[in-house]
């Protein structure tokens, strides 16, 4: 595929920057990662940072072209919240690490995504969005339930409360997939923290396609939620992708945004159950190649 890919992760008015993001390209795929570290809980920046860490090193040690890219997603996800919560039992702070996340794959005319939270993914096409996450949150039940409106859910008391996160507990997070398996030349997709999104209306999102200049938009876009919700504004973080040509080309890049002054140390010691967790991946297709 010929590709055109921007990011950005800016502070906003935070003191810290809890926002990670990766995009590695590897023979004819790339995986787009956006985690967003969660500021009212300790270590929100370790558990963002460990996760992209996690789902890179899962996408560059795994077979290719993925046979089955929504389990890949499932195990790489499951794997880095059991990281996650290891690093909290292990650490002599008393930090709680958690953090929201969405990541897609996309191979050949397909795209597959997962997300945990309120991290968000776009597909725009021809002005129109196509497909959309929907967030784990308080308020989105509520409307889903039909009891606020959408107006509402700008205002609640609530909207801040997320029902799912990765890390925080044992308990596996319920995780959200979806799929486009006909992609088209100038689909855009945008994955991005709610600190981008939330001062976004759709029709900015939608007019995405005018734009022939992708960075310029997206950039854009940011100054937009950055002023809009100034002096309050969050970690501002997106990866925006736009398909240019289905033609082949060969490249294994990784481009990734992070604060240096996380305490990264910590994380080489999950390598052993990434790889356990890569050995439990690869049993599974096995078992699933030879039941077919």
């Amino acid at each position: 595929m010929e590709l055109e890919i921007t990011q950005l992760n800016r502070l906003g008015n935070r003191e810290t920057n809890e926002d990670r993001l990766v995009v590695v390209e590897r023979e004819q795929s790339v995986l787009l990662v956006v985690a967003d570290g969660m500021g009212g809980h300790r270590g929100g920046d370790l558990a963002a940072q460990i996760f992209v860490d996690t789902l890179e090193r899962f996408f560059r040690k795994v077979t290719m072209p993925l046979s089955n890219p929504k389990l890949f997603l499932d195990k790489a996800i499951n794997a880095a919240h059991k990281i996650i919560c290891q690093e909290a039992s292990n650490s002599k702070k008393k930090i709680d690490p958690r953090t929201t996340c969405v990541a897609c794959i996309l191979q050949g005319q397909s795209a597959y995504w997962a997300h945990v939270g309120d991290s968000r993914l776009y597909l725009v096409r021809n002005n129109k969005i196509l497909a959309q996450t929907i967030d784990h949150s308080y308020v989105e039940d509520l409307f889903r339930q039909g009891l606020i409106s959408e107006a509402d859910m700008l205002t609640h008391p609530k909207r801040s409360y997320l029902t799912q996160c990765i890390g925080g507990t044992d308990h596996v997070p319920n995780i959200s997939y979806g799929n486009m398996e006909t992609l088209k030349k100038q689909d855009i997709f945008i994955l991005c923290s709610d600190g981008f999104w939330t001062a976004i209306n759709q029709q900015a999102l939608r007019d995405i396609s005018k734009f022939v200049d992708l960075e310029k938009a997206i950039n854009n876009l940011a100054t937009i939620a950055e002023s809009s919700s100034y002096p309050q504004s969050d970690n501002i973080s997106a990866i925006a992708l736009r398909i240019k040509d289905f033609t082949d080309h060969q490249t294994e890049t990784a481009h990734q945004q992070t604060d240096l002054s996380v305490e990264t140390d910590n994380i080489d010691h999950a390598v052993a159950a990434i790889t356990q967790a890569l050995e439990d991946y690869q049993n599974e297709m096995d078992y699933d190649a030879d039941s077919k």
